[in-house]
C-alpha cells in the first residue's frame, strides 16, 4: 500500500477497482494500461475477468489507434511525466472511450487536458474521485475529420 496523504492508503488494486467503476468498463471491452503501476493494474484486471487487457508503452502505428475502450494511467507521476505518457498513449482511445488517470493533485488534470487537446480529442464529460487519492475520468470525443476510417 502507498501513503497518498496523511492516514490515506490505496493499493494499485484499489486504484484499478475505482478506475473500473469510474469508467464503467465492460469485461469484454478492450482496456489499455499505462504508467508506473501499469503491470500491477494489468494483473489486477486479468484476475478480475478482463480478457482484452494490454500494457501500453506507446501507440506504435495507425493500426493501434482508436482500439481501446478504456485507457487507465496508474501510478504517481509529475505533470511532465504524465504528459509524456499521455502523448505516447492517448491515441489508443476510440471515439467515446474513457481515460482514467491517477493524479497527485487535482490541478494536474491541466496536463491531461493539454495532452488530449494536442491529440485532437475533446473532453465530453469529466468525473473526479477523491475518496482514495485523486482519480479523474474523461470520456473523449474525436472530431469526425480525425476519426479512423476503417
Amino acid at each position: 500500500m502507498r501513503a497518498l496523504a496523511p492516514n490515506l492508503f490505496a493499493s494499485p488494486e484499489q486504484i484499478v477497482e475505482k478506475s473500473i467503476s469510474l469508467s464503467r468498463a465492460d469485461r469484454g471491452g478492450s482496456v489499455s494500461v499505462a504508467g508506473p503501476d501499469s503491470l500491477a493494474a494489468m494483473i489486477s484486471l486479468c484476475r478480475d475477468g478482463f480478457d482484452h487487457v494490454e500494457c501500453a508503452r506507446q501507440a506504435t502505428s495507425a493500426c493501434a489507434d482508436e482500439t481501446s475502450d478504456v485507457l487507465l494511467v496508474t501510478g504517481m507521476m509529475s505533470p511532465e511525466a504524465l504528459s509524456g505518457v499521455l502523448n505516447r498513449t492517448c491515441r489508443l482511445l476510440r471515439d467515446g472511450g474513457v481515460l482514467v488517470v491517477q493524479l497527485q493533485y487535482p490541478r494536474d488534470d491541466d496536463a491531461v487536458r493539454a495532452a488530449l487537446n494536442a491529440a485532437g480529442m475533446n473532453v465530453a464529460s469529466t468525473l473526479f474521485d477523491l475518496s482514495a487519492g485523486c482519480l479523474v475520468s474523461h470520456t473523449v470525443e474525436r472530431p469526425a475529420a480525425l476519426r479512423k476510417a476503417c
